[in-house]
């Protein structure tokens, strides 16, 4: 008979998380509406860097029920997913609510510029902060403000950003090759947006450069980024070390290899370069138990100067197939099964 559960020890510290309380708490100073609306506005950032904690409800139940399962393992995949996808977007809109208003507080604010906003504000002002076309513009409100969230939506209703590279919109994409060291692809996007992708291998250095270009639909390129990845192996140390050069970041990731071939250890850390000043912003960590086949990875940020864990996950062992099958009570009544006569 299976074990009924083979990940109650992974479940038990996956779910003791103390660093997730960390985070600053929303206190609200009445009399100053611009604090209040800075409060609100580091509230929705907090919640945004934050969310990336929760992308593992996404991709776990890919990695859990990959390939060909059983029809009732797949939906419980894509049911998680789906789940895991309403989560997202309620707290994406509970980000933009937070955000809209800090707005309207700020927008008070510039009304009554240095005095006292709540003293002085009344409703209809209020509710002209928050929108309603019905209310006149105040009298101190500088000319440069007034637009709301919708209007600024309906402003910027033709200018459409290029979706994510990982869109269906972008299509299959054709591909090219210049020389043995160098390909192409070729994407064709919405409203006549052209992304292309040139990848080229440096022969003998392991370095591999991919610049990605986007143009509209008359040609004027939207974004350009170019991508520098070297990889190098240490035979000796049975490690790989790989970095990866985008902009002003640089990740660089070593792993470590057993004796089986198996990944043992493997740390990543990121650094940004300002002004020509090179700092850490963050590093993940994963290491696996040789003796029980426990994975962790943990994944740290820096925030105000010092590093933090920004998430934290341990992952058993794969059951083997069958691991888990129990014994069912036919089975002693099946002539063929081992035992019966």
């Amino acid at each position: 008979m299976g074990e009924p559960n083979p990940y109650a020890s992974q479940t038990e510290k996956n779910t003791q998380a103390p660093w997730l309380t960390s985070g600053e708490p929303l206190e609200v100073n009445l009399t100053g509406l611009r604090d209040y609306a800075q409060h609100m506005l580091d509230q929705q950032l907090d919640l945004a860097s934050r969310g990336t904690n929760l992308m593992r409800l996404s991709t776990m139940p890919m990695e859990a029920y990959e390939g060909k399962v059983l029809g009732e393992a797949a939906f419980l995949r894509s049911q998680l997913q789906a789940n895991a996808m309403e989560l997202n977007a309620y707290l994406s809109n509970l980000g933009q609510t937070l955000f809209n208003i800090g707005s309207a507080a700020q927008t008070i604010a510039d009304i009554y510029g240095s005095g006292d906003a709540i003293g002085s504000a009344d409703l209809s002002e209020v509710l002209f902060a928050f929108g309603d076309k019905s209310v006149p513009r105040p009298d101190g409100l500088p000319a440069h403000i007034g637009q709301t969230y919708q209007e600024a939506l309906a402003a910027n209703a033709g200018k459409s950003a290029p979706p994510p590279a990982t869109s269906a919109e972008w299509g299959e994409g054709v591909q090219t090759h210049s020389s043995p060291y160098q390909t192409s692809m070729i994407y064709l996007g919405p409203n006549g947006m052209v992304r292309t992708v040139n990848t080229m291998t440096v022969p003998g250095t392991g370095r591999t450069v991919e610049t990605t270009t986007i143009r509209d639909s008359s040609g004027k390129v939207i974004s350009n980024n170019t991508v520098t990845t070297t990889s190098s192996y240490d035979a000796a140390r049975n490690t790989q070390v790989k970095v990866v050069e985008s902009g002003a970041n640089t990740t660089t990731t070593t792993t470590r290899y057993g004796s089986d071939g198996e990944v043992v250890n493997e740390s990543s850390q990121t650094t940004r370069t300002t002004n020509g000043q090179e700092a850490s912003t963050g590093r993940r960590e994963m290491s696996i138990d040789p003796s029980t086949g426990e994975r962790v990875e943990t994944t740290y940020v820096v925030k105000d100067g010092k590093e933090v864990v920004a998430d934290r996950v341990v992952i058993g062992r794969a059951t083997e197939d069958g691991e888990l099958a129990r014994t069912t009570i036919a089975q002693g009544y099946d002539p063929m099964a081992k035992g019966v006569g």
